[in-house]
């Protein structure tokens, strides 16, 4: 029999399954477990992967990515750095080796005897552990890293003392304030959004100190960044429609244009640190061409590409120079949700000198395909810190610039984003947003009067993504209330309801099976999306398709035989099906497509596509394309459906609040029908005679400029 033994200062029982580090204990996978033994009874020696895969996996057909899933995760539970490994080192083309010491060995037990104490599915290779197996299991293994990691950045960041956190918040006033940006000295530049919809330039000199109000007027500016010397400021500004970048001095005056904005949405940009560049997120003239990272030479406005998305992308955005000005980290978006950090060298270390002509190559820092909402770097240059949901709720996190495990730096707020560091002190600030997000249901038909009531019972957290039950007695919906996103279940009119998911890892909006008895949907974990069904009454959940690249928008065949989902496992986006009861999978679509809906005839498949606009229909057994619907951004699948009445979506007017629009079946034209006030998130529920529309509705949302700084105690 195996023993518990010590390895890195953890407890290690093989024959429960258990880790325990101080007062934490881990439940491990058994596959995981036995491939942690298999390289204890061989420490120092390598253990093939074929070796490996043989006796962990024997008579169970499985690919490498089991094994490399199994690594990772052990990785990730002793602290350990596939780069710099303490723990386990890959030996490249042979297997994998552990180098730590051992303590406490005794004896020895086979994986045949442990399956058996699991009761493994011999045919499937994993534990019938339902939704409360592998998934779980994977969330709690990285919450004890992230605690683990914390512990690893308070040791490296000091010598003879003890590092602590301090958070303090740098605004208060009313409305809200966004767009931190920190100047070299700590000193705060932010834009404050006043309740009549203007948004102006603001800089505070310390936490305490009163702001000053830079920029004035009916225009509205964005993005503010420092120049390294701190005597001026560079800003979007929006006015009559028109977007442009400026230059000011810090108190405002001898504001001048440097060029056009070319991206329609996301703004950030960052100084150099030899104030000559600026780097800033580039458009296209084609409307869905991706994004891209451009530098602007501040005294000429000559531009150069420094970023290429590859095909298939929404693009590259929220640039950020490294403190020498060499390199440059961003974010790098799928679509939607689903980005990364990357880094690009933009100038060799040794010399400084201006970069080559053409578009360097980046690498990738974090695998996360998690929703990743601004980045920064430390004053050490060699790490970041970045804005991700990789953990459910969305904070703050810490990353090596040569990869690795990412640890959590802030969490626990509604929503940490957009960091800024100062290059002196470290300090980080970054947007602290508060929510209050609640269903409400009004009449979805112009001819009646708009009222929205609230969907009992509310919360001060986050609750949306509504589903009606095909049968109308039952919704569905993502809540924040348990602390974690996950999925609830309530009666119609909101009552009784219950979590039915408790693992806080990211899942997608799920939608109902026709028979109203299964809920399909997507969860992301390490940079892996697996397509879940979930029976609703039971809580039984399997996984039906796992994409090492990206799985989206999941939906159900008419006749809740096969599940439809977007998917990048080609390199390009197709949509593509899986059948339910056996997990085969096969292409549906050849010239693109992200989301997609069968109709209730199963005759046709309405698509959207992320290389352009609308909403598409064609037929199952394939054929022409028409367009259904202009203005739908594939992005936002969770915001239209198909429905007794016809198809129900989300428009955004020319101004104005969003509305629900519909076009009926048999007509060409769509009808609005309503605004949805205080829209708040993607996702909208119309019971199945169209008669009435759920949504996400903002009951309260304030954002403040926070920030956090390590002090010695």
């Amino acid at each position: 029999m195996f023993r518990p033994f010590t390895l890195q200062d953890r407890l290690v029982d093989p024959s429960l399954n258990r880790v325990t580090y101080r007062d934490q204990t881990v439940q491990v996978e058994p596959k995981i477990m036995h491939v942690l033994v298999a390289l204890v009874e061989h420490a120092g020696e390598v253990v093939t992967r074929d070796e490996l895969m043989s006796r962990v996996w024997n008579g169970v057909f499985v690919t490498d990515d089991a094994l490399h899933r199994a690594i990772r995760e052990l990785r990730r539970l002793f602290d350990d750095d596939s780069e710099r490994p303490r723990v386990i080192e890959t030996i490249r083309k042979r297997g994998y080796r552990l180098i730590a010491p051992v303590k406490g060995l005794e004896g020895r037990e086979g994986p045949d005897r442990l399956d058996r104490r699991e009761g493994l599915d011999r045919r499937e290779g994993r534990p019938r552990l339902g939704w409360t197996g592998a998934v779980i299991v994977a969330f709690v293994v990285s919450v004890v890293a992230i605690l683990v990691g914390w512990t690893a950045i308070t040791r490296e960041s000091t010598v003879n003392t003890e590092a602590h956190v301090r958070f303090m918040p740098l605004t208060s006033e009313p409305g809200n304030e966004v767009d931190p940006a920190l100047s070299t000295s700590g000193s705060l530049a932010y834009v404050a959004r006043a309740d009549d919809g203007r948004a102006h330039i603001f800089t505070k000199a310390a936490g305490d100190a009163a702001p000053v109000q830079v920029t004035q007027g009916e225009a509205r500016e964005h993005s503010p960044v420092w120049s390294p010397d701190e005597k001026r400021l560079a800003f979007v500004r929006i006015d009559d429609g028109a977007c442009a970048i400026w230059i000011a001095a810090v108190d405002g005056s001898g504001a001048r244009v440097l060029m056009p904005c070319t991206a329609t949405n996301e703004f950030k940009m960052s100084w150099s640190p030899d104030g000559r560049m600026l780097a800033v997120t580039a458009g296209s003239t084609t409307i869905r061409a991706p994004s891209h990272i451009e530098l602007v030479d501040v005294a000429s406005a000559q531009r150069r590409a420094v970023s290429e998305p590859p095909p298939a992308h929404s693009g590259d955005w929220a640039p950020a120079f490294s403190p020498d000005g060499c390199e440059i980290a961003f974010v790098r978006s799928i679509s939607g949700s689903i980005s990364d950090v990357f880094v690009t060298a933009i100038a060799p270390r040794d010399t400084g000198a201006a970069a080559s002509a053409g578009v360097p190559a980046a690498r990738r820092v974090t695998f996360d395909n998690a929703d990743v909402l601004g980045v920064d770097w430390e004053p050490d240059g060699r790490h970041l810190v970045f804005s991700s949901d990789r953990a459910g709720g969305i904070g703050l996190w810490r990353i090596s610039t040569d990869g690795g495990q990412p640890t959590m730096l802030a969490g626990g707020g509604a929503k940490l984003k957009h960091p800024s560091i100062a290059r002196t002190s470290g300090t980080v600030a970054y947007e602290d947003w508060q929510y209050e997000i609640n269903l409400r249901e009004q009449p979805a038909s112009p001819d009646m009067p708009v009222g929205a009531r609230p969907i009992a019972a509310t919360s001060d957290r986050w609750n949306f993504h509504p589903q009606i039950s095909p049968d109308g007695t039952r919704i569905v919906f993502q809540s924040t209330r348990s602390g974690q996103y996950e999925l609830w279940l309530s009666d119609r009119n909101g009552q009784g309801a219950r979590p039915l998911t408790r693992t806080g890892i990211y899942k997608s909006p799920s939608r109902w099976s026709p028979d109203g008895r299964r809920l399909v949907f997507t969860t992301r974990l390490n940079g892996q999306s697996d397509i879940w069904v979930l029976d609703v009454d039971s809580g039984a959940a399997k996984t039906i398709v796992s994409d090492t690249t990206s799985a989206v928008a999941p939906s159900w065949s008419h006749d809740g035989r096969r599940v439809y989902f977007g998917s990048l496992r080609t390199g390009v986006w197709q949509i593509w099906s899986a059948d339910v009861d056996s997990g085969s999978v096969r292409q549906v679509t050849t010239e693109g497509g992200y989301a997609a809906i069968e109709s209730p005839d199963g005759q046709s498949l309405f698509i959207t596509r992320l290389d352009r606009l609308g909403l598409w229909r064609r037929p199952v057994a394939g054929g022409p394309e028409t367009l259904v619907a202009d203005k739908v951004l594939a992005e936002q699948w969770p915001n239209w459906g198909l429905f007794d009445r016809g198809v129900f979506y989300v428009t955004w007017p020319d101004a104005g609040e969003p509305q629900l629009a519909v076009i009926e079946n048999g007509k060409v034209e769509p009808q609005l029908l309503g605004r949805l006030p205080e829209f708040a998130w993607s996702g909208i529920a119309v019971a199945r005679d169209g008669s009435r529309v759920i949504f996400a509705h903002a009951d309260r949302r304030v954002s403040n400029i926070g920030a956090l700084s390590m002090v010695e105690r």
